[in-house]
């Protein structure tokens, strides 16, 4: 089964918000730069989520693009802090039956951001 087939057969409990819970706790910084400078933090979240009873995590991205990051002065690590973030959430595959599905939306959106860049 797929993602797709499990929305339409049964109800799904996605994560919370990342960025949210971050700064809950007085992380005071890029929370996607975490993804490199503290792993363990972002994986102790989505391990967290997924005790919780959450079937749908996201990746700590909700930023991590180049106009975001240029704030941080991090413009050139888009690619590096997405990749990060990605290896995190895969990390977590194996503890429950979870969804690897690059939605056409946000393949376009990166197909977008990479044209603008250039």
């Amino acid at each position: 089964m797929g993602l797709l087939k499990d929305l339409e057969d049964k109800i799904l409990i996605a994560d919370g918000a990342m960025g949210t819970l971050l700064y809950s706790y007085g992380t005071d910084c890029c929370f996607e730069q975490l993804n490199l400078t503290h792993p363990d933090q972002i994986q102790s979240i989505h391990q967290a989520y997924i005790q919780a009873g959450a079937d749908v995590i996201q990746t700590n991205t909700y930023s991590a693009n180049y106009i975001k990051l240029q704030r941080y002065g991090l413009e050139e690590q888009v690619k590096e802090l997405n990749s990060a973030a990605v290896r995190l959430a895969k990390k977590q595959l194996p503890m429950k039956r979870m969804y690897w599905e690059p939605s056409e939306e946000s393949v376009e959106r990166a197909q977008a951001h990479l044209r603008l860049k250039k």
